[in-house]
């Protein structure tokens, strides 16, 4: 998940303030607890919600009490909470698809299906897109509320594709043919910066996998053993080795945008977060000349990952249905709109089709990051990386892999193997 996190969700880079189309709280007046304490990551997502929860306090006269933390203080303070089954905790976040087997297995997460089914008409609870209430759910049970959506996207610089009268690539061997085309007109620029730290790897790897609908696992076996896996990892590699930047292997979204914003590189694969980066006069000396497009796919199509953070109730609160009124009360239609107008990508279909929303989206590479965005919601791949209790450490044995085949330590078919060995005894679940 980006680890500042992966999900930076989309802080664009229009002025979003004083729009006036959002009440300043729910029409539905809940009773509330008493107290609510709430532990929140300090990314954009995080200080969003914090501006919600204020208001549920004043509308209820309920004491909340919140913690806006780094993530790894957040996932820190998380896991000593749950560990030791504080009451002093109610509320937190959560990314499922990364903790969520681990949290579920060890009885860490509230059930919420009852919850929702208990849910005020008002709060739409069948209004999620498809792809986003996918990712709060382990073994088929709810465990979070999505609060925003974000996937990998392929960012491009429109002059330099205009230059050397390129189309935007659709597929994984267009994008080859595209590179090599940019490296002969374009020396003094990379053709292509993406992912290449191995605990975060398998975000932007993850399209590539899947583009001829290969799976992660079957069967609780990995897939490291087929034809497409090989076929993937040679094609990433390939690009990173020969068309991207110097030490990629170390590459995260920081660095990469670095490299594009300061106009040395061609091509981005990262996360629809990164837009207001890239776009920003202030930071971006391409700014005006970024485009948006799916990240290209194979013969399944273009297969992005769909990422959220979530917002999870302890089931050691002293009260979880007072825990879920306050869950239920911020992420309701209207506060996610509200803070989608703050610039947090909605996980709502309703609100990425709102009017208000819809006009704050001026410039052709917001448009574009929107309709990129609406592909995510509905055909957004969930799974990040291969599933379970140990989903980092088997994310980071496919970047190792995957580096080993960048660096021409391993053949294609070598690093496959490997990967296959490293994550089998990963994927055995403890009984």
């Amino acid at each position: 998940m980006r680890q500042r996190s992966h999900l930076l969700a989309g802080a664009l880079i229009f002025s979003l303030a004083g729009t006036g189309a959002i009440a300043g709280c729910s029409s539905t007046e809940p009773s509330g607890p008493a107290t609510v304490n709430v532990i929140l990551n300090s990314n954009p997502t995080g200080k969003a919600l914090e501006a919600i929860a204020n208001k549920y306090e004043a509308a209820t006269g309920a004491d909340v009490t919140i913690q806006v933390l780094s993530e790894q203080q957040m996932r820190d303070k998380i896991q000593l909470n749950l560990q030791s089954k504080s009451n002093a905790m109610d509320v937190f976040m959560t990314i499922p698809s990364r903790e969520g087997a681990m949290f579920s297995q060890s009885g860490y997460y509230e059930p919420l299906d009852t919850h929702l089914a208990g849910a005020d008409a008002s709060y739409d609870a069948e209004g999620f897109a498809p792809a986003a209430i996918a990712g709060m759910k382990v073994d088929g049970e709810t465990t979070a509320i999505p609060l925003n959506v974000e996937g990998p996207v392929m960012y491009y610089r429109t002059d330099l594709f205009e230059q050397s009268g390129l189309q935007v690539p659709e597929t994984i061997d267009e994008l080859m043919d595209a590179v090599k085309t940019l490296k002969t007109d374009h020396p003094d620029v990379t053709p292509i910066t993406m992912r290449g730290a191995p605990d975060v790897l398998a975000y932007t790897f993850g399209p590539f996998f899947h583009a001829d609908g290969l799976d992660w696992t079957s069967d609780g076996k990995a897939n490291f053993d087929d034809p497409r896996a090989v076929k993937a990892i040679e094609q990433y590699a390939t690009l990173a080795a020969d068309y991207g930047p110097p030490g990629i292997v170390n590459y995260s979204f920081n660095e990469s945008d670095n490299l594009f914003t300061a106009g040395s590189a061609a091509i981005e694969l990262e996360a629809t977060g990164e837009l207001s980066v890239l776009t920003d006069p202030a930071k971006s000396k391409v700014a005006e000349n970024v485009g948006v497009a799916n990240i290209p796919g194979g013969s399944e199509g273009s297969t992005p990952t769909i990422l959220s953070w979530g917002l999870a109730v302890s089931p050691f609160s002293k009260d979880t249905d007072a825990a879920w009124d306050f869950v239920e009360w911020v992420t309701n239609p209207e506060h996610q709109l509200e803070m989608a107008l703050a610039g947090i990508a909605p996980p709502r279909t309703s609100v990425f089709e709102n009017a208000d929303y819809v006009a704050k989206l001026r410039s052709k590479a917001q448009t574009d990051w929107r309709a990129a965005l609406m592909y995510i919601l509905e055909n957004g791949e969930t799974e990040v990386g291969p599933v379970g209790s140990k989903a980092p450490a088997m994310r980071k044995v496919i970047g190792d892999g995957v580096d080993q085949a960048i660096l021409g330590q391993s053949t294609p078919e070598e690093a496959a193997q490997a990967i296959q060995s490293g994550l089998e005894p990963l994927l055995v679940e403890p009984k």
